[in-house]
């Protein structure tokens, strides 16, 4: 049985190696964030890949020059990402030095010069911060680092900040200070819309 089991692993290996082999790195490959069953360490370089949640929704768009998967831990560690997160709905669109896949938690984690952009009315919200977490099944994104929000119409300074991405909102906490610029076209920012401080 053991021997089967091994020819199996090893073919299947071979039929992997092969078809990477054909098909361009430019390819976009089509994955799932909470894998239950892979036990392999493996390896991509120069790669583009899609995740998608259990009902099929577009989840992450990853970019990458190199993604290096170790089976004992069940976590991916991916070199300068480019990373689309909740592309569908939300659209906030991250880069840093470097980012781990945590698939036990469900978990991207972004360390290093991390910015993450979102599109709004009149330009776009930019979120710079030195770590940042993405926790899948509980749709939010967030930091306790420094951090500092750049949109149009303010610059909000924060020691952290939780982005829930059902409701949209987010809530700063920690020594919050910032300008609101109130003559911007697009200013009606107000506390109780999308920005909520605590603490």
């Amino acid at each position: 049985m053991n021997r089967k089991v091994l020819i199996a692993a090893t073919l299947t290996l071979l039929i992997v190696f092969i078809v990477r082999w054909w098909i361009p790195t430019e390819r976009v490959v089509r994955s799932v964030p909470a894998l239950k069953n892979t036990d392999l360490d493996y390896t991509l370089t120069d790669f583009k890949s899609e995740f998608f949640n259990s009902d099929g929704v577009l989840e992450w768009v990853i970019e990458s020059p190199k993604l290096t998967h170790d089976a004992q831990s069940r976590t991916a560690r991916i070199e300068s990402p480019l990373i689309e997160i909740d592309p569908t709905v939300s659209q906030w669109f991250a880069s840093a030095n470097e980012g781990y896949i945590l698939r036990n938690e469900d978990e991207l984690v972004l360390m290093g010069n991390v910015i993450i952009r979102q599109p709004v009315a009149e330009g776009e919200r930019i979120i710079q911060t030195e770590r940042l977490h993405h926790h899948r099944r509980q749709r939010t994104i967030s930091t306790d680092d420094e951090v500092e929000i750049q949109m149009p119409d303010a610059i909000i300074q924060a020691g952290g900040v939780s982005i829930d991405l059902n409701t949209q909102t987010m809530e700063f906490f920690d020594h919050v200070q910032g300008e609101i610029f109130m003559d911007h076209p697009s200013s009606d920012l107000t506390l109780s819309d999308d920005i909520r401080p605590r603490g």
